[in-house]
């Protein structure tokens, strides 16, 4: 993933996820689990929390652009896509604890 990514490319209703996003989108998943492992509860209730409410604009911009031309609104999406897994991941590990 780039070390920069340009979260204005997301629809306005998702850019306040960037923080989220820049911070959570691991694509791998033990490197992933380590960050949520290492996440305090409070962390992890705004990761799963922040997405709440837009989880159809995001399928949306995810269907629209993971599988899209290689540049710089894919990278957003991949980046997304690993974000939302992370999000999704946060509960479980609340939930566990």
């Amino acid at each position: 993933m780039p070390d920069h990514l340009d979260f204005t490319l997301l629809p306005s209703e998702l850019q306040h996820l960037g923080p989220l996003i820049a911070r959570y989108a691991e694509s791998d998943d033990v490197g992933r689990a380590a960050i949520l492992a290492n996440a305090s509860d409070e962390e992890l209730r705004a990761l799963s929390d922040g997405p709440a409410q837009h989880w159809d604009a995001i399928n949306a911009f995810l269907d629209e652009n993971v599988s899209g031309d290689p540049g710089p609104l894919q990278d957003v999406a991949l980046a997304l896509d690993s974000f939302s897994q992370a999000a999704m991941e946060a509960k479980l590990e609340l939930d566990r604890r």
